[in-house]
């Protein structure tokens, strides 16, 4: 007479309280990489930021004022005003190319900019998506009350 060997395996119950803990790390983990890419998104900008105040006092040298678009004191968009820039755009001599948002989206936060009468101040203001809001570089004469309430940049 054969005996039957008892097979191990695991039960449905095991099986289905594996996979709930598997999908519940994969959750956290998503959290976890979605927050690192909106603080790499804010790095980026703080580093395009930099890079453009360089351009802008680069241009400023040799020029005598900074790039100029449209009726002064009026906010434009940064990619707009720098093609389109008097006396001459900003791209390429002074950029490779203009830097856009890096999460440039449905919300629409482009890179704004603005210049006093005479190009002799700028402005530059960036949606940061930690804060939730826009702050605003400016030349050391640009005024506090260009776009709108957005307090000066301190990163």
């Amino acid at each position: 007479m054969k005996t039957l060997k008892k097979q191990k395996a695991f039960t449905l119950i095991e099986l289905m309280v594996t996979m709930a803990m598997i999908g519940f790390l994969a959750s956290i983990i998503l959290l976890a990489l979605g927050n690192a890419r909106l603080k790499a998104r804010d790095i980026k900008r703080v580093a395009d930021a930099k890079n453009l105040i360089k351009s802008f006092e680069l241009y400023l040298n040799e020029n005598g004022v900074y790039p100029q678009y449209g009726t002064a004191g009026t906010e434009y968009d940064l990619t707009t005003a720098m093609t389109n820039a008097t006396p001459a755009p900003l791209a390429p001599g002074y950029v490779s190319q203009i830097p856009v948002d890096p999460a440039l989206t449905a919300q629409n936060h482009p890179y704004r900019y603005v210049t006093d009468t005479g190009g002799r101040n700028f402005g530059l203001a960036m949606y940061f998506e930690a804060d939730g809001t826009y702050c605003k570089y400016r030349s050391s004469g640009g005024l506090v009350s260009w776009f709108s309430s957005a307090p000066d940049c301190v990163r």
